[in-house]
């Protein structure tokens, strides 16, 4: 009896190891498994900032080329703005009636018109427009003031007159229009001052005439 009872128990021990060995397994392939899915979620992390940073340079070259090739034209287009402000000049200068009475001149200035029209169908094909901001709100950005009139019954700020019109191409300014802007009439310091210090003497005065009157009263 008692060898069966060992028999039995030389049995059991075997199977309770091997049953320890296979937690300890499955407990160490979780634990690889873990940190097999934090690699892959690092190595996701890093791939998607890669991609962004790829994109974010490819939207960098691709503005700087478009500028480039935009802003290319910068120097020539100041260039050329001097033979638009001759056109214009030349066409103001002719009064109406001299065409009336000339043909010749008035095919010349046709001539010139025609040449104003498409130079400037040249210049909006390429992205420069003009600024003629007359009764507009004065910009320093796109404006340069060249005189303020308090004579023009216009609020603050309000462009008044156009000396030269500017020009801009794409959103940089080629030339700044010059303006003059209107301004309210200011109140002369001096002259308040004076009117103020009649005012103080004239109610001094006045309390003074009070001041003797009602003293003969008691009297």
């Amino acid at each position: 009896m008692q060898d069966i009872k060992k028999e039995n128990t030389e049995n059991l021990e075997p199977e309770s190891e091997d049953k320890t060995e296979n937690i300890a397994d499955l407990v160490s392939e979780e634990g690889d498994t873990g940190e097999s899915i934090q690699s892959l979620d690092e190595l996701k992390e890093q791939l998607l900032r890669a991609l962004a940073d790829n994109e974010n340079v490819r939207r960098r070259a691709k503005k700087e080329v478009q500028e480039a090739s935009q802003f290319a034209i910068t120097n020539f287009s100041r260039d050329l703005l001097s033979v638009a402000d001759n056109m214009d000049r030349a066409l103001s200068s002719l009064p109406a009636d001299s065409l009336e009475e000339n043909d010749a001149l008035a095919a010349i200035v046709n001539g010139i018109k025609m040449t104003a029209r498409e130079l400037e169908s040249i210049l909006k094909k390429y992205k420069i427009e003009k600024i003629n901001p007359l009764d507009e709100k004065f910009d320093y950005n796109f404006h340069q003031a060249m005189f303020e009139t308090k004579e023009s019954g216009k609020p603050d700020g309000i462009i008044v007159e156009v000396l030269q019109p500017g020009y801009i191409l794409g959103e940089r300014l080629l030339r700044p229009a010059m303006v003059g802007v209107a301004k309210s009439k200011e109140i002369d310091v001096n002259q308040s001052s004076v009117e103020g210090k009649k005012s103080q003497d004239s109610s001094g005065e006045e309390d003074k005439k009070s001041q003797d009157s009602s003293g003969e009263e008691d009297i």
